[in-house]
């Protein structure tokens, strides 16, 4: 437990919500397997000291709800299907 002692641990939330808005078009990506739909709901819980910033997505393909870190969430642009945001 000694060499942990002066470990710093950063007091912000990992991942932000505040770049999405519910009924925002998102994709994300599952050990390879490209996944899309609709943001349904923004959360953060505490995990790990810390703030972590959580999405419940509705996906397309399989009609089921995922809960989705949000820094693995990839906004897909309004106008241009085919052009994502980073």
């Amino acid at each position: 437990m000694e060499k942990f002692k002066n470990l710093k641990i950063m007091n912000e939330a990992f991942g932000k919500n505040e770049l999405f808005d519910v009924g925002n078009l998102v994709c994300w990506n599952i050990m390879g397997k490209n996944m899309s739909g609709v943001l349904e709901k923004l959360y953060s819980t505490h995990q790990g000291g810390r703030l972590v910033a959580y999405a419940t997505v509705f996906e397309f393909s399989d009609n089921k709800k995922h809960e989705v870190l949000c820094i693995n969430l990839k906004k897909i642009h309004k106008s241009v299907v085919d052009e994502i945001e980073n």
